[in-house]
């Protein structure tokens, strides 16, 4: 009667994981933790490996460690990018001014 699809329970779960990341109180915290299944994914990816074939854990695990750098990297730029190059602008015009006088 009220069993859940597995479906179901994928949609309920990244509802969850966005409403976790909406309630975080800043952008570098919001960044931490949309990037958080990454790293939770390698933990369980490095145990296997380590389990199974553990002559390959560390390049599994330097694997999981650069995706997750990619992914920080991929949303600060999503989010960030545009005001940062504002900023860079500005720093470059003020130095300009400076060697204008």
């Amino acid at each position: 009667m009220f069993a859940m699809r597995g479906s179901t329970l994928i949609g309920v779960a990244m509802l969850v994981w966005v409403v976790w990341i909406v309630l975080a109180t800043n952008s570098q915290e919001r960044i931490e933790r949309g990037c958080q299944p990454v790293l939770w994914a390698g933990n369980v990816v490095t145990s296997l490996t380590q389990l199974t074939v553990s002559q390959y854990q560390d390049s599994v695990h330097e694997f999981f460690l650069s995706t997750d750098y990619a992914c920080r990297f991929t949303l600060w730029r999503l989010l960030h990018e545009e005001s940062w190059q504002e900023y860079q602008r500005e720093v470059e015009g003020d130095a300009l001014d400076e060697e204008g006088r």
